[in-house]
């Protein structure tokens, strides 16, 4: 349920800086720190009704994935890797709704304004076209701000992508002569000199909370702490059975994909180790 409570957290915060700033426009950067001749320009109705638009449908996906995660439709895992592509994801129509609606240097019908004039007294400069300078500097900076917000925001989601594959999948689990090796996120080796114990399960013990790992409602994999209070690491499928393997230092619980991959790990563990059979 923690996840739940950040996601309701971070959903109803950016709803509120959404309507927030709806009802008062001078909350939005850069526009109430402009001149009264700079805000004429500004579309200010468009512009704060396409902001608390974009921020409520962000913050309230943001919540229902929360929901979704709380009900366990989805992971906790996955309920935070949506929340961060949303957050990242809501900056380009955020960009967008601010070029469409700031009318820098433009009339509101979006045509570049051709009397200097009318862009008033606080951006004349002798000598200069400030109609051209405005359209140049306005169209370049604008593009390429545009093009970096939508890279930015791609790598971003696709980080999210390759996160979750790669902690969806199954770990591969080796006994050798001297090691136990798990690969993937969160791998190591298991000396075996260092084993104390190994047991078969037909039950995990409760889990009380994930403190740097990930559980995807398939599989849990890095660091967890359990009801009884010990810290252990699981690199487990949440189906039976259970290896536990004890060390001098550390606990560890581990299985295979399916019942027949446990028990070879099993039997190939119990060969290395017969003093614990």
């Amino acid at each position: 349920m923690t996840m739940f409570w950040i996601n309701l957290v971070i959903g109803a915060v950016l709803i509120l800086v959404g309507w927030l700033c709806y009802r008062n426009p001078n909350l939005i950067n850069p526009y109430g720190g402009m001149s009264p001749e700079r805000k004429a320009l500004v579309d200010i109705e468009g512009l704060k009704w396409a902001l608390a638009i974009i921020m409520t449908v962000a913050g309230g996906l943001i919540i229902f994935t929360g929901l979704l995660s709380a009900f366990r439709v989805i992971s906790e895992e996955t309920s935070s890797l949506v929340m961060t592509a949303l957050c990242f994801a809501m900056l380009v129509p955020m960009f967008i709704a601010m070029r469409r609606h700031n009318g820098f240097g433009r009339d509101r019908s979006g045509e570049l304004k051709t009397d200097k004039n009318a862009i008033g007294s606080a951006i004349r400069v002798k000598g200069c076209n400030i109609p051209k300078l405005l359209k140049l500097k306005s169209d370049k900076t604008g593009e390429r701000s545009a093009i970096a917000a939508i890279v930015i925001t791609g790598l971003s989601l696709a980080f999210a992508v390759v996160l979750l594959l790669f902690s969806n999948q199954t770990p591969k689990i080796e006994v050798g002569e001297e090691a136990v090796s798990i690969s993937g996120m969160y791998g190591r080796d298991i000396p075996v000199s260092e084993i104390v114990s190994v047991a078969l399960l037909d039950k995990m013990p409760p889990v009380a909370i994930r403190t740097n790992g990930s559980s995807t409602g398939k599989a849990n994999k890095g660091y967890f702490k359990l009801e009884s209070g010990e810290k252990c690491m699981l690199f487990t499928q949440n189906k039976a059975p259970y290896i536990e393997i004890r060390t001098t230092d550390n606990l560890y619980y581990i299985n295979g994909d399916t019942e027949a991959e446990t028990l070879e790990i099993w039997s190939k563990l119990k060969q290395q180790i017969p003093e614990n059979q």
